[in-house]
Formats: C-alpha cells, structure tokens, sequence
C-alpha cells in the first residue's frame, strides 16, 4: 500500500476522532450530561452510542483481523450492538467509556503503522469470518470500520438535534 493510502487512513482516524469529540463537548455545554438519552426517534443511547464505538475498534481489530478475544470484554459484551443490548447504556462513566475508545484507537494505530502491505491485502476468510467480511481484504474491513464509526458520529450529531428541541 503506498504512503499516501496510509496517511489517509491517519487522516480517516484523526477526522473521526475530532467529529466524535466535538458532538461530546457540544452535548455537555448544552448540559446533556445524562448518557441514557435516547433520541424521541428510538435510536441508541447517548452513552450506548460512545461505548459503541470503542467496542468497533475492539471487534474488527482484535477478533476480525488478528483473529483473537477483545482487549476489553466487560466493554465489548455491553456496547458491541447485537440483539441483547438495545442500544442501552450500562451505566458505564463516560471517564471510563472515552479511555476504552482511546485505547482502542492507540492499538489500532499501533498494528496499522506496523502491518505489512501482505497483511493489509490479506482476503478475510475462514468460518469464523461473518459472510459481510468474508472475501474482503484487511484494507477493505478497516473501511467499513470507520464507515461504521463515522454512521454513529451521525447519530452523535442527531442527538444535538433532539437535545435541543428537547421540551
């Protein structure tokens, strides 16, 4: 993969990181500090929402490419947006649930500067590989991740909306 591809996968993490910080710091100042919040839409909590996105990190690097358990699993099994959690917050501070997302990102960081080109074009496969995954490449899965976390930066951006219309 040329440099570039990589300093735009930097700059992908960077942009990321910046939208989600600046929806959290907009929510506060307008004093919504209450991170069971849910839009009237129905959608995530606001506090789900934020675990959510450290347990993304969790999944795709640490059980998709590298194949093992999540670096957190107390976090990961609460925020990691199957079936059995309904978009609640667990009740997780916000302390807590910033450092999971900033840990997971450094790992992230970390594994991406050093991955081979071989690893970043390795095609996902296998049977523990969900068919979505199967048959992409490792570049290809990072993508969809920050697709992925870029969608919840949207319901971030949501939850201002409502917070403000709020009666």
């Amino acid at each position: 993969m040329e440099m570039e591809a990589r300093e735009f996968v930097k700059s992908i993490v960077h942009a990321t990181r910046i939208w989600r910080e600046r929806d959290i710091k907009r929510l506060q100042e307008m004093g919504c500090s209450d991170l069971s919040h849910r839009p009237k839409s129905g959608m995530s909590a606001f506090g789900w929402l934020i675990g959510h996105q450290g347990a993304a990190y969790d999944y795709i690097l640490n059980i998709l490419i590298k194949g093992g358990p999540p670096k957190n699993p107390d976090l990961f099994y609460s925020y990691r947006g199957d079936s059995t959690d309904n978009g609640e917050w667990k009740g997780t501070p916000l302390d807590e649930l910033n450092d999971y997302f900033d840990s997971r990102e450094k790992d992230f960081l970390t594994w991406f500067e050093q991955a081979s080109e071989e690893e970043l074009n390795r095609i996902m496969q296998g049977p523990d590989v969900p068919d979505y995954f199967r048959g992409k490449r490792v570049i290809d899965v990072i993508a969809d991740m920050f697709v992925h976390l870029n969608f919840h930066n949207g319901h971030l951006s949501a939850i201002i909306g409502d917070w403000r219309h709020k009666e």
